[in-house]
């Protein structure tokens, strides 16, 4: 099933960090597009890119996709490979992007780019059907309602590019959580254990014939008779708007420019010198890295950069190969490489 597929998808792009600022996407530039034959590669290849282009760009507006076409290239230009897969008996086109030329292109009209570094969101939702327990939705459950909520957080999780999580509890979560009160909730206890950017409360109720309500972040009437049709478009609507809040603060400006001395402590050999620039280089902010020194196991580099330093660092911090020593200074930045 394609709900399948997409769990077994955002395992696969998640790096967990220890840091409580995001995680990085790794599979950035690659999109998995649904497609039913393959006579139907070239409207599949249109529609990942544009995808690519909402992804990249952080904006859901096509815009973006027009001044690009209109500019003069071709969908397929930036195109490193695609090949159809069979995922859990269902077909998609697996469209690699090449970086490099998707980046410069994004230079060239000054459109904005957010990096691999994307926000984590965890919603705690819980619903109260009136024919059992209150309980709280997890990546497991089953139930139909559930699985609209599931269903909704996946699909714009892969189409956005981010993390809209649930929480897993464990035995003892749950023993914990049906025993609570009122006065007594250890919730918040549970919660604390996760790291994440936002946290999203949500309580679906049953009202009975007046239909279903939502409460807590999202305020809504739900009528029973088209409820997961309701809840998939008021739920779409909040998030939509929940992350483009978010990639404000997140976007590169690919028509600023600047530049910065990067020092990185912790080199001890030859291959760990390469795998740090590397990395380093992967960065989508830097633009281009000059050595200016190498002593005491510690390589300096005068960085180029679109944006700013902001958020280079926001992107480092989801790094599992540098963490930062010291940024207060304007123009520098001391990092060590962990690998």
């Amino acid at each position: 099933m394609r709900n399948n597929f997409i769990k077994h998808l955002l395992v696969i792009l998640i790096i967990f960090s220890n840091y409580s600022f995001g995680k990085e996407f790794e599979e950035l530039f690659t999109i998995y597009e649904p497609i039913e034959s393959s006579n139907k590669i070239e409207s599949s290849i249109n529609s990942a890119f544009n995808n690519l282009v909402y992804r990249v760009s952080g904006s859901n507006s096509p815009s973006n996709i027009w001044r690009i076409i209109n500019s003069g290239s071709s969908r397929k230009d930036f195109i490193t490979s695609y090949a159809i897969k069979n995922i859990d008996n269902v077909s998609y086109l697996e469209v690699k992007f090449n970086q490099s030329l998707v980046v410069n292109k994004f230079k060239e009209l000054s459109i904005p780019i957010i990096g691999y570094s994307r926000p984590v969101i965890l919603f705690l939702v819980e619903v109260k059907s009136g024919s059992d327990s209150s309980y709280y939705v997890t990546r497991d459950s089953e139930k139909n309602i559930d699985k609209v909520f599931i269903e909704i957080l996946d699909s714009a999780s892969t189409k956005r590019g981010l993390f809209l999580e649930l929480p897993t509890f464990d035995l003892e979560d749950k023993r914990n959580i049906a025993n609570s009160t009122i006065l007594n909730s250890p919730i918040e206890e549970i919660i604390s254990k996760y790291n994440y950017d936002q946290l999203v409360k949500i309580k679906l109720t049953n009202l009975g014939l007046d239909g279903w309500s939502l409460s807590g972040d999202i305020n809504e009437i739900i009528s029973h008779t088209s409820y997961s049709e309701e809840i998939y478009k008021t739920l779409n609507d909040f998030i939509d708007l929940m992350i483009n809040n978010q990639f404000q603060d997140m976007t590169i400006d690919t028509s600023k420019k600047s530049f910065i001395n990067i020092s990185i402590e912790g080199i001890k050999n030859l291959e760990e010198f390469q795998l740090s620039k590397e990395k380093l280089a992967q960065f989508i902010s830097i633009s281009n890295l000059e050595i200016q020194s190498f002593k005491n196991n510690i390589i300096t580099y005068k960085v180029d950069l679109m944006g700013d330093k902001k958020t280079l660092i926001a992107n480092i911090k989801s790094s599992s190969f540098f963490e930062i020593l010291n940024d207060k200074d304007k123009d520098k930045l001391s990092l060590i490489f962990i690998k």
